[in-house]
């Protein structure tokens, strides 16, 4: 059974890069972002996927998530794609308020976004010391599978309780892809990470739509809650987007730990 490992909070380093290249093909640069991982830094990507991409996707999903019922699936070997609310749901590890829309490399969709996102799937693997296409075929992997989830924070009510996942075996890299601009889609809030003091940075403060960005996911993390003061309205998809890049174990797999809520 996997444990939680105390890793060190953020750093304070933040590094820019302005290409995707050679994190997942130059053994020096990855055994170098590797160690800053670990040791706590941070990294942007700049300007990976282009913005009128991003609003086609913003588009798409809000589409979907007003024309269809919401609806929880189990994560297991070819369930489909699938979109859910989360309020607080007893279900989830971490509590949170946001709406997730969730895809599979063994179902299909529009953007093909197991290809859109191959490069960033094979640096994370590479960087978690894995082949670069270890979990991403249509059969899940060492109980474990590839997912793309995109999240909608709305505005007044969107957050996501400071947490720690449970082990870096499959996420000491962990990318998110920003998908909205802090100032131009909402005001306040926004993804955050914890250094030693306790004083939280918040990501969207430094990344534009269509950046991407690795952390540690043993750095505790959450999302500060997006426009407070703002009234609720889930429908108008006004609000803080994102896509979480990462490789989840199945429901029955006992071999890793559950990320940990440290708001509770």
């Amino acid at each position: 059974m996997s444990t939680v490992v105390e890793r060190p909070a953020f750093s304070g380093k933040l590094h820019v890069l302005k290409g995707h290249d050679r994190i997942a093909d130059d053994a020096d640069q990855v055994a170098e972002m590797r160690q800053q991982l670990r040791d706590g830094d941070a990294f942007i990507v700049k300007n990976y996927v282009p913005r009128e991409t991003i609003g086609k996707i913003r588009d798409y999903l809000a589409g979907v998530g007003r024309a269809s019922l919401p609806n929880y699936q189990r994560l297991e070997q070819s369930c489909p794609n699938f979109h859910r609310l989360n309020r607080i749901d007893e279900r989830s590890y971490v509590k949170g308020c946001f709406h997730q829309f969730a895809f599979f490399p063994w179902n299909q969709d529009f953007f093909d976004f197991f290809v859109m996102f191959e490069k960033i799937f094979h640096a994370q693997n590479t960087l978690n010391g894995y082949s670069k296409t270890k979990f991403l075929g249509r059969k899940a992997d060492d109980n474990c599978i590839a997912r793309v989830a995109f999240q909608f924070y709305p505005k007044g009510i969107g957050e996501l309780n400071k947490h720690r996942d449970s082990t870096d075996e499959h996420q000491l890299a962990l990318p998110i892809v920003v998908c909205s601009k802090k100032g131009k889609h909402f005001q306040e809030g926004g993804a955050f990470i914890e250094r030693y003091d306790g004083e939280k940075y918040i990501l969207d403060d430094y990344a534009d739509e269509g950046d991407i960005i690795y952390y540690n996911s043993q750095i505790p993390h959450g999302v500060l809650r997006i426009d407070p003061d703002a009234k609720e309205d889930w429908l108008s998809f006004e609000g803080r987007w994102m896509a979480l890049l990462a490789v989840n174990k199945l429901f029955d797999n006992p071999n890793v730990a559950n990320s940990v809520d440290l708001d509770k």
